[in-house]
């Protein structure tokens, strides 16, 4: 069938249930934009969501690079305002 003859044999309905098979249709199209295609996990990515920024090798070396920086307490620690103030104007 058409699109031209589906909408012919629609608009022959009476109003009320042409409007009902019209809301039917705008549902469907909400419901399908919202769907959000499926990624495939990687094993080793660590996100639960699969966030593709995991999936660089790049941002991975950098948040190791951070976890071994903690590690040998090489990090400084900005308890308040003014010291995160301090820190960013000496930049």
């Amino acid at each position: 069938m058409t699109p031209t003859a589906i909408l012919e044999a629609i608009n022959a309905l009476p109003t009320d249930e042409r409007m009902e098979i019209i809301e039917k249709v705008i549902h469907t199209i909400r419901l399908e934009g919202t769907k959000k295609p499926k990624r495939k996990k990687k094993p080793d990515n660590p996100s639960p969501s699969g966030d593709p920024w995991f999936d660089d090798p790049c941002n991975i070396a950098i948040v190791m690079e951070g976890i071994q920086s903690a590690k040998e307490e090489k990090g400084i620690v900005l308890t308040s305002k003014e010291d995160i103030k301090e820190f960013f104007a000496n930049l």
